[in-house]
């Protein structure tokens, strides 16, 4: 009970977040699911995926808003409109018109609500370390994780039966109020004093947008021990990008040739990321520890991910669980980074180094996609699991070097 009082702003921002996360998903699928299913038009339902990925990729410009607005007021203000635009979308579908004015109004309105996500989630993160000593950082980010992951699971069906059950106009106006139950969190976060004082310093701030980009990326440029993680990594997503793409053919060719094949690899694999959160909060490292616990992280993926295609005709369940372990590796492996991130940077500029982050390893993702198609038909689905972890295998003899020599 006394550690729940001490730690009870980040629960409560943890409260919040799981709200927003359970709003998003609603708002996400009924927007989706209206428009596979009521517009028939497939290239709607692919800008819809385009909206998505696209915002990540930009979501370095978010930066500077989420670095100079109070991180509270920033919070609430997001989630109002979060909630408005609910309302808006609601509204809109009830009228039953079903035109390209409607098309456009509600692709408007989802990019807006996607931004404010994008804006929302780094906020969150920005504000863990003013809330919690440095030492248990690691601990929070694995215990965000883990809720996250779980909810994830929980969500992918559930929302879907919702829709299912009741109506596309009735999960968004649901959406609507579980927005208003996460702002009732964020109001009820508290912020020191000086935990202000840190998020407000004025080293870190111009009288430019531009050139307060230009600050975080030259912050994050100064930091050559992060620098040295998040390049590769974005490389390791091109490869990453080709996997994914060939995971369904995958699944067909070698598990189940139905879709039920594939969804026994993804559940393998959430149940991984379940298990990689959990297991993460146990540690308490240091920033030097957390570096070379990187490079383990990756060596443990690859060594899995690799036994997935080398078992394709052993047993199916030596296969499912190995792409559960290299998943729970892959968890941990991110879950690390984020608190080594959050331990080497000051408050101030942590929403421009992780929106700069969040750019950078997006960018590679859909550049590795359209590689993927072209691989799978010229080579095979197996060949995009070796490709992806032999990546993995090569960036942690590469991480383990540069550990080496920065240790000499």
């Amino acid at each position: 009970m006394l550690k729940l009082k001490k730690n009870l702003s980040v629960y409560t921002l943890l409260a919040g977040r799981v709200a927003t996360n359970i709003a998003d998903s609603l708002f996400y699928l009924a927007i989706l699911w209206y428009f596979k299913q009521v517009t028939h038009s497939t290239m709607s339902v692919s800008i819809i995926f385009a909206i998505t990925s696209g915002i990540d990729m930009l979501s370095f410009g978010f930066g500077p808003i989420i670095d100079r607005v109070s991180i509270k007021k920033l919070l609430k203000i997001s989630t109002i409109l979060q909630a408005l635009i609910s309302i808006v979308v609601f509204l809109a579908l009830i009228t039953q018109f079903h035109n390209l004015l409607m098309t456009i109004v509600l692709m408007l309105l989802f990019i807006a609500s996607t931004i404010l996500s994008a804006i929302i989630y780094p906020a969150q993160y920005k504000l863990l370390p003013v809330l919690v000593p440095e030492r248990e950082i690691l601990r929070f980010n694995g215990l965000f994780q883990v809720t996250f992951t779980t909810l994830d699971m929980i969500l992918d069906a559930g929302v879907t039966v919702i829709i299912a059950l009741f109506s596309i106009d009735a999960t968004v106006i649901l959406s609507a109020l579980v927005f208003a139950l996460a702002l009732l969190f964020y109001a009820h976060v508290n912020i020191s004093v000086s935990a202000k004082d840190i998020l407000e310093e004025d080293e870190y701030f111009s009288d430019s947008y531009l050139n307060d980009i230009l600050i975080g990326w030259k912050t994050l440029k100064k930091e050559k021990n992060i620098l040295e993680l998040i390049l590769p990594l974005g490389v390791v997503n091109f490869f990453y990008g080709i996997f994914t793409v060939g995971l369904p053919y995958f699944a067909q060719d070698y598990i189940h040739n139905s879709i039920i094949g594939y969804g026994e690899l993804l559940l393998a694999s959430s149940i991984g990321g379940v298990l990689g959160a959990f297991l993460v909060q146990k540690f308490k490292a240091s920033k030097k520890e957390m570096r070379l616990f990187v490079a383990i992280c990756f060596l443990g993926a690859a060594i899995f991910r690799l036994i997935v295609p080398l078992s394709v005709n052993l047993n199916i369940w030596i296969l499912l669980l190995s792409s559960a372990i290299s998943s729970a590796w892959i968890t941990m492996m991110n879950t690390n980074l984020e608190a080594l991130v959050q331990v080497s940077f000051s408050s101030a500029i942590l929403g421009r180094v992780q929106t700069i982050n969040d750019s950078i390893l997006s960018i590679m993702i859909p550049i590795g996609s359209i590689f993927g198609g072209w691989i799978v038909k010229s080579w095979g689905s197996l060949s995009t699991q070796y490709i992806y972890g032999f990546a993995l295998f090569l960036s942690a003899i590469y991480y383990f070097l540069v550990i080496r020599l920065k240790s000499k």
